[in-house]
């Protein structure tokens, strides 16, 4: 399992790590998230008047998703296959994040957003516990909603 050890960035459709290596690349032709030393993941993005969710499936056949339960996006969930996360912002006037194993109850990772559609991505000490394609696919939907030029719901 590769496992996010450094802070990381998405640019554009890419997510760096601090050297500028790609450590996972989004592909809009194909709807695919490649992840280093991962299955692929085919992605679907769907927004409405009461739901917003990102879901993915791996050639595997493993299913995966972020969404939002109730009226506001404060505080998201996460399925990763068999794994599952809360994605929380800080505050009510914030677009900060934490990302919580709900297995562990441990904080892996937070998430910032940078400039108008950059997000950086920083792990915990925990985060060596979790697989990097979470990591990445859950961010990947964060840019989504969290970075103003790419949002597609308050």
């Amino acid at each position: 399992m590769v496992a996010l050890t450094s802070p990381a960035t998405w640019r554009g459709d890419e997510l760096i790590d601090v050297s500028g290596a790609p450590l996972a690349t989004y592909s809009a032709p194909d709807s695919s998230l490649d992840v280093t030393g991962a299955t692929p993941i085919t992605v679907a993005h769907t927004a409405g008047a009461m739901r917003w969710e990102v879901s993915g499936t791996t050639t595997a056949g493993e299913t995966w998703s972020v969404r939002t339960h109730g009226f506001g996006v404060r505080v998201l969930t996460a399925r990763c296959g068999s794994r599952t996360y809360r994605l929380e912002r800080a505050g009510y006037m914030t677009k900060k994040r934490t990302v919580t194993d709900l297995a562990t109850g441990a904080i892996i990772a937070e998430t910032s957003p940078r400039g108008l559609d950059n997000l950086a991505v920083t792990p915990t000490a925990a985060a060596f516990a979790a697989p990097l394609a979470d990591i990445a696919f859950m961010s990947w939907a964060l840019t989504l909603i969290d970075t103003p030029a790419r949002q597609t719901l308050r």
